[in-house]
């Protein structure tokens, strides 16, 4: 639990600097003022104090004493684009086993085994959504509203039952997609009307000329916040973060941690969804107001915090899954 009260050092402005000063990693923020230019400290912390440090512009800087303190402490530090994480700092000593890697590609090339693999990993997610909404139904006042989450989530319940007998991977997420859509479309009666969220939506699949509403771009944050820290467990324990078994492996893609996500982008989910109905200011104002942003990260990574010894536990349980050729256990949620 000690890991979890951990700080998080975040770069967000142009022109910062993290620098090492008499044993402590320090902040400085770039002002202008009648005499020039200069630097003022704007955060300082002992570096076992320290959990991570979050880079989330280009133009800040970082020390190499730095980097050298937080490959000794273990400090993670990352470089997020639109706030997604995109590289790490990476010790020289990091390796899984061999033999790790060779079963969990092993696993992945046995049909049978990774579509097992595939739909325990869907099974979680589709259940923690399933939660979600008997959660919400729970909390809710309106007795109709609370009646539709709970039919919606017997229909979740119904579709996952799917999951067991699953020829193929496909047939995996097609039942996976299925749940989802009927998830979201009982969250979208849950945000208020205000802030325009119908369904969930990605950049991609966005029609042409249209934006993401408020809502769909603070789970883009909260969900690339979520990556980071499944990736770190991931890395920890030593499996191969580009051989997933629901996501399809590609060059330079992190199919593993996006399979571990799954099953935790539910308490994002829940966490958003709470906030925009009690909040909706904040959640409008993600967009384009850099404090209502900052805003929903902090309330994010306070709910990861909560879970950041479960999505680690989730890791090793995956980890010893594979190395014992038994089913994998995915995290649930409760209501």
């Amino acid at each position: 639990m000690g890991e979890a009260r951990k700080k998080t050092l975040l770069v967000d402005e142009w022109g910062e600097v993290v620098a090492l000063r008499k044993g402590l990693i320090v902040l400085l923020k770039r002002v202008k003022d009648g005499k020039g230019t200069r630097l003022i400290k704007k955060a300082e912390v002992s570096p076992v104090e320290l959990d991570s440090i979050i880079f989330t512009v280009k133009g800040a800087s970082v020390t190499l004493a730095v980097l050298m303190e937080a490959t000794k402490y273990g400090i993670d530090v990352v470089l997020m684009d639109n706030w997604k994480p995109t590289a790490r700092l990476t010790p020289a000593s990091y390796g899984g086993s061999m033999r790790l890697w060779h079963t969990q590609l092993k696993a992945y090339t046995n049909k049978g085994r990774r579509t097992k693999m595939a739909a325990s990993i869907a099974l979680g997610k589709v259940s923690n959504q399933r939660s979600n909404l008997l959660y919400m139904a729970k909390l809710t006042t309106n007795t109709r509203l609370s009646s539709s989450l709970r039919k919606a989530a017997d229909r979740i319940n119904g579709i996952s039952t799917n999951l067991s007998n699953a020829k193929d991977v496909n047939q995996v997420r097609q039942i996976e997609a299925a749940a989802a859509r009927e998830y979201w479309r009982s969250v979208a009666k849950l945000i208020p009307r205000s802030l325009g969220f119908k369904m969930r939506l990605k950049r991609y699949s966005l029609p042409k000329g249209s934006e993401l509403d408020p809502l769909n771009v603070a789970l883009n944050i909260s969900y690339g916040m979520l990556q980071k820290e499944v990736w770190r467990a991931i890395f920890a324990v030593g499996l191969n973060p580009y051989v997933g078994f629901l996501h399809v492996p590609r060059p330079g893609r992190l199919s593993l941690v996006f399979d571990l996500m799954e099953e935790f982008r539910p308490v994002i989910d829940r966490t958003l969804i709470v906030t925009a109905r009690r909040q909706p200011s904040l959640i409008a104002g993600v967009k384009d107001n850099d404090s209502a942003r900052l805003s929903v990260v902090r309330i994010t990574a306070k709910s990861i915090n909560e879970i950041r010894d479960n999505v680690w536990t989730q890791a090793r349980v995956l980890k010893d899954a594979l190395m014992s050729n038994s089913e994998y256990k995915p995290f649930k949620l409760g209501y």
